[in-house]
């Protein structure tokens, strides 16, 4: 997995390097500062005419929704009098509410994880390989990224589908490069409204 830049380096993206990771970015960033062109690689998969592959990377996923969760209601049998029957009662009344309690924990949005992905990055979206297939996240559907460059996460808020989070050493290239095509495509300060950088950092 490797992409190369105007500049000659050739960072190899499926490196678990944390220092080599970083520095990538770090040119990357000050190459396209100084207005040098994003990194073009020959890509692995079919694109559509005219699009360009800029990277192709690891990450860590989520998603950030809900889920269906099923639970089976504790079902007790009373044997005894009036007494143990009501106390049986009592216990099994508590014991479906736990059980409906934790399955609506279970079932509420969150952060809930993709595992290991290979990202290929190109000028129009990501097109992430999870379970088998290949997904896009086109950006033209991005609203707002929040990324946390120290950490290596990026957040992704869409106007009608769950957050998605990448996280990862080639975290940062990859935020470099989702950046300047939509400063590209939007304008600096459409990119700028739609950079959410979290406070303190």
């Amino acid at each position: 997995m490797r992409a190369t830049n105007s500049t000659g380096t050739e960072p190899e993206t499926g490196g678990t390097d944390p220092a080599q990771a970083w520095n990538a970015a770090s040119e990357l960033a000050d190459w396209v500062g100084g207005g040098g062109h994003l990194p073009k690689m020959p890509s692995p998969v079919l694109l559509d005419a005219d699009e360009v592959l800029h990277a192709d990377l690891p990450a860590q996923g989520w998603r950030f929704h809900g889920a269906d969760v099923t639970y089976v209601a504790p079902h007790v049998v009373a044997i005894g009098g009036p007494l143990m029957f009501g106390l049986t009662a009592a216990g099994s009344a508590v014991a479906r509410r736990r059980a409906r309690r934790e399955a609506e924990a279970l079932a509420a949005p969150q952060w809930r994880p993709l595992g290991g992905l290979r990202v290929l990055v190109t000028d129009r979206r990501l097109l992430v390989w999870h379970k088998g297939a290949w997904a896009s996240v086109w950006f033209s559907v991005i609203r707002e990224i929040r990324p946390d460059l120290a950490v290596g996460r990026l957040d992704m808020i869409f106007e009608d589908d769950p957050l998605y989070c990448l996280a990862g050493l080639w975290v940062p290239y990859l935020t470099v490069i989702v950046t300047t095509v939509l400063a590209g495509d939007r304008g600096v300060r459409a990119v700028e409204d739609a950079l959410a950088v979290p406070h303190g950092t």
